[in-house]
């Protein structure tokens, strides 16, 4: 049976559709304005947006709140700041924050903030934020963590990290009232600053997180320090509470658990955040060389319900980061969940919550409502959010079953070493992430977590493997000269003057990003498409990213154990664009 390709592309080529289909089409229209669906606000994880952080509008203070600390914090990694070699070295190792110590790991304070200023001079571009940008930024936030502003040290300390940080952490806060003043000192600092740019609306808006359980005072205002200005996060500390405390340690001998009263400004933490909507970020575990002990305290921490947790060692930043993401089990039961609760409007059974929806619904033969939403929505927004840790999405439960010899991968030789990976991947039996058609209900929406920077030598190499010579993909020149008669306009498209990515490559760039969380493992064959689009075209150094929703499922009549799905595809660019759409039908695996 011959397939049929028809084009049509606009005037000015900023949209196009083609069609595969068993006889000729009819001429297919282009897509209106060229912009793809995006999913509703409602739907994108509060707690993770991308697109909260550094740089605010002169807005009010409400909506500064609804907007900030809404970044990835799983791992909050401290570095010495008169460390050369400690701060060259921060901003490779996969942390989400990383902290420039210059209090308590600093003795000289004016060679340390030297040392700091020379750094992020040199490696930190000023007038950028990483709280701009996705969790996937090649860098991490960058914060300074300043002496108490009841010393004599912080302003020096703030104006030493002001150009290159995205914020600072504030230690031993005491109340409200000293991050007001930190808060005025930054506010007429960033005034400065933007009107040095040129008296710019947007600029710059440091954040701060404060470490609120350092003295006994602290404890009992922490709610109101929670509320303060700036504030993206706060976390706790027990050593300094235990000086002034006086007491022998902060940890019961016979289990290594917190005592009580640490145990107490832990839990208060939690709380204290989220009554003011912002971060949770649990404290430090001292033993950086116990990793099963780490690997507890991160996992119990996440359990209550914090967002991350502080880190000192290298080693423990990915024991974190596999601690807060979620296993493939759980993002499928999480996805389920949210599945058939949306789809039902509450459920589809149960008891009436008198709102037009159901109170409660079954789901793999458990009793669910409300409650159990929300969770699984959590759930599967911290797993999209960390979706660049390939390999922590790969692990399922056998990267707790024990070996021949009893002791779990993790367990064996003790804490989790940057070496360890390749060896755990080798220990663990290959792990499929394909869904089966089960799985796959309509409506099911996937965000998956490859992404990829396409470069100039991936469409020279793909347009001439596939004896494509229109020059629009290959002839710099020709492309600066019909600029803006490949998109609306140059200012519109920061790619414009370069070639023309080859769209047969987005296509298969697309397909190929949707298959581990989709089919990988689990598909027999690829049946077609039936529609594919480009409304924006793609240029060299853009960054692609694709999701995935399931528009059908059925049972195949004539294989028992096969089923086909309908899938939609859609891959955006960096800036939130869409520039590929394809439907496709695959002929699934049923669960064995």
């Amino acid at each position: 049976m011959a397939l049929h390709f028809r084009a049509h592309a606009s005037r000015r080529c900023r949209s196009s559709v083609l069609r595969l289909s068993p006889s000729p089409p009819p001429l297919a229209v282009a897509r209106g304005n060229g912009v793809g669906p995006r999913l509703p606000s409602s739907s994108r994880p509060s707690s993770y947006s991308t697109d909260a952080g550094g740089v605010y509008d002169n807005d009010d203070d409400e909506a500064r709140r609804r907007r900030r600390g809404r970044r990835l914090r799983r791992s909050v990694h401290f570095v010495p700041a008169d460390n050369d070699r400690f701060l060259v070295k921060s901003l490779s190792l996969g942390a989400d924050s990383v902290v420039y110590d210059l209090e308590d790991s600093v003795r000289d304070k004016s060679r340390g903030r030297e040392i700091l200023r020379s750094f992020l001079e040199e490696k930190i571009s000023p007038g950028t934020s990483s709280s701009l940008s996705s969790s996937h930024s090649h860098r991490p936030e960058v914060l300074v963590r300043i002496n108490p502003v009841s010393g004599p040290h912080w302003r020096e300390d703030v104006l030493a990290g002001f150009d290159g940080a995205d914020g600072f952490v504030v230690p031993k806060v005491e109340s409200r009232e000293e991050l007001v003043m930190l808060d005025e000192m930054l506010d007429d600092m960033e005034r400065r600053e933007a009107s040095s740019s040129g008296g710019s609306r947007r600029y710059r808006r440091r954040v701060l997180l404060p470490i609120a359980t350092e003295t006994p005072i602290a404890v009992l205002n922490i709610a109101d320090i929670a509320r303060g200005p700036r504030v993206c996060a706060i976390t706790w500390g027990c050593e300094d509470l235990s000086a002034e405390l006086g007491s022998l340690g902060t940890r019961d001998e016979s289990d290594g658990g917190y005592l009580d009263v640490f145990r107490h400004c832990r839990t208060m933490c939690l709380l204290a955040a989220r009554a003011a909507n912002v971060q949770a970020i649990d404290g430090i575990y001292q033993d950086v060389r116990d990793g099963e002990g780490f690997k507890r305290e991160a996992t119990m921490a996440m359990r209550m319900g914090y967002d991350g947790k502080l880190t000192l060692h290298p080693d423990q930043i990915r024991g974190v980061h596999r601690a807060f993401v979620p296993t493939m089990a759980e993002m499928n039961e999480a996805e389920r969940i949210v599945s058939m609760w949306e789809e039902g409007g509450g459920g589809a059974g149960g008891d009436d919550d008198g709102d037009g929806g159901r109170g409660s619904m079954e789901c793999d033969g458990k009793m669910i409502d409300l409650p159990h939403y929300v969770r699984a929505k959590k759930v599967v927004a911290r797993g999209d959010a960390g979706r660049d840790d390939r390999f922590e999405r790969r692990r399922d439960d056998v990267d707790d079953a024990p070996d021949e010899g009893g002791t779990t991968p993790a367990a064996a030789g003790g804490g989790e070493t940057s070496g360890q990976l390749e060896d755990d991947i080798t220990l663990f039996p290959r792990v499929y992430l394909g869904k089966y058609l089960e799985d796959l209900h309509p409506g099911l929406k996937i965000r998956h977590f490859l992404t990829r920077t396409v470069t100039e030598s991936d469409n020279v190499f793909f347009t001439c493997l596939t004896l494509n010579p229109a020059p629009i993909h290959l002839d710099h020149e020709l492309s600066r000269e019909n600029a803006d008669a490949l998109c609306d306009s140059a200012s519109a498209a920061p790619g414009a003057g370069k070639p023309l990515f080859n769209s047969m490559f987005t296509l298969a760039l697309l397909v190929g990003m949707s298959v581990p969380e989709s089919t990988h493992g689990t598909t027999v064959a690829n049946l077609g498409f039936s529609e594919v689009s480009f409304p924006r075209p793609v240029y060299p150094g853009d960054t692609l990213r694709a999701e995935t929703e399931v528009l059908d499922r059925r049972e195949s009549r004539s294989r028992p154990t096969q089923g086909i799905v309908t899938f939609r595809h859609v891959a955006y660019n960096q800036r939130g664009e869409v520039v590929c759409t394809a439907t496709r039908q695959a002929l699934m695996k049923r669960r064995p």
